[in-house]
């Protein structure tokens, strides 16, 4: 496991020291370091919903929200523990999609009808079109798609929906006959509710495990850049923070809610602050409630190696760096060795190492400039570029830069779709100057990974 380092703390002996903005020499020399503007922030304004129709949030999600009709778009607002911690998730979603993988927009939102008037809220908008995977899984068209035309495989699918179908039943009829929410079942009737939903979970992984490999390479990608901003519940527990949408009538990845992503953690059990990394990992096991199905002893018993926003995420396969990484075993046993991955896994994961390759320093930078907390709880804006420039040579440095080369040489028009998905994020992410620059600097990376040498 790679040790956990602490914002302005230097990491375990066994490591170099490295101050809060390591020198250039200390960094990746495939991936030199940029100059980075000093000009003003120039983020957009939050936006004050409180005039706009509102409607309670029947959806997923942990915190109260509202749908909010702002004149022909749909917001969903969701309540956060303080305004920084919303200044956090919002510049994390617009770091997601920098890479030119799917997250909705991210807003701050000022007032909301319907949320109490506590400080900033986060606000998405609102994709009709998205499916979360756990839904998806249960739908006819999933179970198709797991099927192809296969007897056996049907069969095993509709006896998978059947049995995630009996454990929700009989936990909600133990619900009715306890009176009380699943979060406050106590003793033996806990116990029973997070057997039956520890069953519910198994089925619907393994269901996720049947379902086409294109359709599982999108859950790939979006896995290694939730590695990147170290964004813990992947996945969630019903499979909720990543889903599929259409685009050109396919069907393409999405995550949702990245308020574990970063420097942020969980929330304080007592008064539901969001702690940073290094502070909430016992928070992420305590927190959970006995009646939800428990955190493999394995991880549990790993809670002083988790991946506290340091300057290395770890070995992609090793899901053990994060709280609830057994949730997204599907995903990394796809390419775990000895097992030798498909080859459309081995191809999603060279295009994952270009994507991350491509991403400039001060766009990076400059996204945080512009949407980053002035609260001193948190890292500074130059700190949390420099973290995450070094997470992501770290993760470029576990690849081959002969396979991301023969990646590109091997279908030079897909490479060239990539950069144009990615220089879409910078134009709709950034001003006109900056994301000029960036693209200038993504097309020189490119040049540099293309060549043979």
């Amino acid at each position: 496991m790679i040790p956990n380092t602490v914002f302005g703390a230097s990491p375990p002996a066994a490591l170099p020291r490295r101050s809060g903005l390591p020198s250039e020499r200390g960094l990746s020399p495939r991936l030199p370091m940029e100059r980075v503007s000093n000009a003003a922030p120039v983020g957009p304004r939050p936006l004050d919903l409180a005039p706009c129709p509102a409607t309670p949030w029947q959806g997923a999600g942990s915190q109260p929200a509202v749908m909010v009709m702002r004149d022909h778009e749909r917001w969903r607002v969701k309540a956060t523990a303080d305004s920084a911690s919303s200044a956090i998730e919002v510049t994390l979603g617009a770091l997601f999609q920098l890479t030119g993988l799917l997250a909705p927009d991210h807003a701050l939102v000022s007032a909301a009808e319907g949320l109490a008037d506590t400080g900033q809220h986060v606000g998405t908008r609102y994709d009709p079109a998205f499916q979360d995977l756990g839904d998806f899984l249960l739908s006819d068209a999933a179970a198709d798609l797991a099927a192809a035309g296969d007897p056996d495989a049907c069969r095993c699918y509709d006896a998978l929906r059947e049995w995630h179908a009996k454990a929700v039943a009989d936990n909600a009829a133990l619900l009715r006959g306890a009176g009380v929410d699943w979060w406050a079942l106590q003793g033996a009737d806990a116990r029973r509710h997070a057997a039956t939903d520890q069953a519910r979970f198994d089925a619907l992984e393994a269901m996720n495990r049947m379902l086409p490999v294109e359709l599982r390479c999108e859950q790939l990608r979006h896995y290694v850049v939730s590695r990147w901003l170290g964004n813990w519940d992947q996945l969630n527990y019903r499979l909720e923070n990543f889903g599929y949408t259409v685009r050109d009538g396919a069907r393409v990845g999405m995550s949702l809610d990245f308020g574990s992503s970063g420097p942020l953690g969980f929330r304080h059990p007592q008064s539901g602050a969001m702690l940073p990394k290094a502070d909430s990992r016992t928070a992420a096991i305590a927190q959970r409630p006995p009646s939800l199905f428990p955190i493999p002893d394995a991880f549990a018993s790993n809670v002083v190696e988790f991946d506290a926003f340091g300057p290395d995420p770890g070995n992609l396969q090793d899901i053990l760096g994060w709280p609830y990484g057994f949730q997204s075993e599907s995903v990394a046993a796809s390419f775990r060795p000895p097992v030798a991955p498909d080859p459309a896994v081995a191809d999603t994961l060279a295009e994952m190492g270009y994507r991350l390759a491509l991403l400039p320093h001060a766009t990076i930078a400059r996204v945080i400039e512009c949407h980053w907390p002035k609260a001193t709880a948190w890292p500074t804006p130059q700190a949390m570029a420099q973290r995450l420039v070094e997470r992501r040579n770290a993760l470029v440095a576990r690849f081959d830069p002969a396979q991301i080369h023969e990646w590109i040489q091997a279908d030079p028009a897909r490479a060239a779709r990539v950069r144009h998905a990615m220089a879409d994020a910078l134009a709709a992410t950034l001003e006109p100057a900056a994301a000029a620059h960036g693209r200038t600097a993504l097309e020189r990376v490119h040049a540099r990974l293309s060549r043979a040498d």
